[in-house]
């Protein structure tokens, strides 16, 4: 570990024995990359809390480095309290908080930390004040916009940092940006613009920084194309543009798409966006845009299955553009649909969640195996129009704090529903969605050419996707597909003699039927009588379907010769279609 003027942190707790995921969070690294570009040296770490502290104490101990910044979200306040004292204590140099809940932090939070300072809003500039401070000893806190800190006893709140207009000027994150050293990743984070000129009633962003501002098309190219050629030893890179406002403005998007179809015929990549409904559905030349240029997966802000609540978060949409941009996401290309429905959010009822099941598998539908739907309990991020006005939307938030839950418990409540029901309603909803996944996987409503793309996927073990998840989790279904896809065996549909062709089931049936009085057989919701049991058990891909009903006949002696290849057949057949067999190529 080298000396660092500055670490920055972006620490939690291994919360549900999950490790945290740091993907699209690249604003501590940005920081690094700005101060180092500025005469400074920084680095940062995102990871566990256990690991953080374990790299704190060796660079504080071996006094490799001079201030530490800390990176605070809605999910790891109690964190950084910990983590500020801690270093306070131990080793007594400059703490400094920033990141997306830092503007919701006051003086509670400073007397409980004892950090030196909170920087509020974008960054950049501020810890580069900070540090000229800090570390050269240039300047007063009392000059430095976007701060709050303590002193005499009395919060200083300073007023808001300027905004960076030339977002080109900031430096692309390199190695040196990276504490533990950055190995061969197979995913660029990127951002292309910062700001967001929509107002959704629960989200930080749209009350954060309203102004938008765009990175140059050539710029963001630019740093994708490092990306390309630094990574040649990682199969499937990704790109994830994590803009809130990607799909804003029509021709940025085609300029953008144009310049990753020439960077596709270098070397191929897969990306990801998130896109606005109201302006995928103005603008559909978008979709196309996006997904000629090999976008593999796009997030769309759903949020709600009834019109009453999208009018209240403020979405701008209606549930007939959402339905028109999902058909034209799907028809497109666009392999992977995502979007999350809010539970416990405005307007509640029993009514409304009803509503949202209903609508969730409407789209999923619609989808044909390329809608994937999350269920998500409201969050009450702060300076949010909800968060600061919940009895407008018909809610109480019961814990603004976020103290009792991982994003695994509901924070709010209504005057009919208490925080437990809202939780069962969760849990059905999303056993509901994965039910009828299942189910459209059972009757054959979703295109083969796209299972087979999810096999692909599984088994290079690479961008799981919720029908990747459904489809692995029923066992003979994914054996189905996967004989299929492998080429060892074939549908009915491709043999050239079904009673020549040799029938295989893909099940184990020690380990999967059961039975009453031996007369009634059961695979999950599927029953079997006496015949469709007898012809499974012989279709072990050894015997042709002609050998088959040779040796059923003698027990089923009722049955007149002339019926029992129907018979067979039409067994067969039921077996097909619950997927139990295949047909054996040899």
């Amino acid at each position: 570990m080298r000396e660092n003027d500055i670490i920055f942190f972006n620490l939690h707790r291994r919360y549900l024995n999950q490790a945290p995921k740091y993907g699209g969070f690249i604003g501590t690294f940005i920081l690094a990359a700005v101060m180092n570009a500025n005469g400074f040296f920084a680095q940062g770490y995102a990871g566990t809390l256990q690991d953080g502290i374990e790299l704190i104490d060796e660079a504080c101990s071996t006094h490799k480095v001079r201030a530490i910044g800390l990176y605070c979200d809605y999910e790891n306040v109690t964190e950084n309290i910990f983590l500020s004292r801690y270093i306070k204590k131990k080793y007594n140099i400059p703490v400094m908080i920033g990141g997306p809940q830092a503007t919701a932090l006051g003086e509670e939070f400073l007397d409980a930390s004892g950090c030196d300072v909170i920087s509020r809003y974008e960054g950049e500039i501020t810890v580069l004040d900070l540090l000229n401070y800090y570390v050269d000893g240039v300047g007063d806190l009392s000059d430095i916009k976007g701060i709050m800190y303590k002193k005499d006893g009395r919060v200083v709140l300073q007023p808001e940092q300027d905004l960076i207009e030339n977002l080109d000027a900031l430096p692309f994150i390199d190695d040196d940006c990276y504490l533990e050293g950055r190995q061969p990743v197979h995913q660029l984070s990127i951002m292309t613009g910062r700001g967001c000129p929509f107002h959704c009633a629960f989200c930080h962003e749209g009350h954060h920084t309203k102004q938008v501002r765009f990175r140059s098309v050539d710029n963001v190219l630019q740093e994708i194309e490092l990306f390309l050629e630094k990574e040649t030893t990682v199969e499937n890179p990704y790109i994830l543009f994590t803009d809130d406002t990607f799909t804003l403005l029509p021709e940025r998007v085609k300029a953008i798409c144009d310049g990753l179809k020439k960077l596709q015929k270098k070397r191929p990549f897969r990306w990801f966006c998130e896109g606005h409904i109201h302006m995928l559905s103005t603008y559909p030349e978008m979709i196309s845009y996006i997904a000629e240029a090999g976008a593999m997966r796009i997030q769309l802000g759903i949020e709600a299955g009834t019109q009453e609540v999208l009018d209240a978060y403020r979405k701008g949409s209606t549930l007939d553009e959402i339905r028109q941009v999902v058909k034209m996401c799907r028809d497109k290309g666009i392999e992977q649909i995502y979007s999350n429905i809010i539970l416990g959010g405005a307007f509640y009822t029993e009514e409304v969640y009803k509503k949202n099941v209903e609508f969730a598998k409407e789209l999923i539908s619609l989808g044909e195996g390329t809608v994937e739907i999350g269920t998500v309990c409201y969050w009450p991020l702060p300076e949010t129009s909800i968060t600061n006005h919940p009895c407008e939307y018909g809610i109480k938030i019961l814990d603004a704090q976020f103290i009792t839950s991982v994003g695994d418990f509901p924070q709010t409540e209504t005057s009919q529903l208490d925080r437990w029901d809202i939780l069962k309603m969760a849990k059905d909803m999303q056993n509901e969605i994965n039910d009828y996944m299942t189910m459209m996987l059972q009757q054959n409503k979703i295109p083969k050419d796209r299972i087979f793309k999810w096999m692909n996927l599984i088994r290079n073990g690479d961008l799981y996707g919720y029908w990747c998840q459904c489809l692995n989790s029923n066992f003979n279904l994914y054996a189905y597909y996967d004989l299929l896809f492998s080429k060892e065996a074939v549908t009915s549909e491709e043999v050239a003699d079904i009673w020549e062709a040799h029938p295989m089931r893909v099940i184990s049936l020690i380990s999967n039927i059961t039975y009453k009085n031996k007369k009634q057989f059961i695979y999950g919701s599927c029953h079997l009588n006496e015949l469709e049991m007898e012809i499974l058990i012989y279709a072990t891909g050894k015997l042709s379907l002609n050998e088959i009903v040779d040796k059923v006949k003698s027990v089923f002696p009722d049955i007149k010769d002339q019926m029992i290849k129907r018979c067979a057949l039409d067994a067969m057949n039921k077996l097909e279609q619950q997927h139990l067999i295949v047909f054996s190529k040899y």
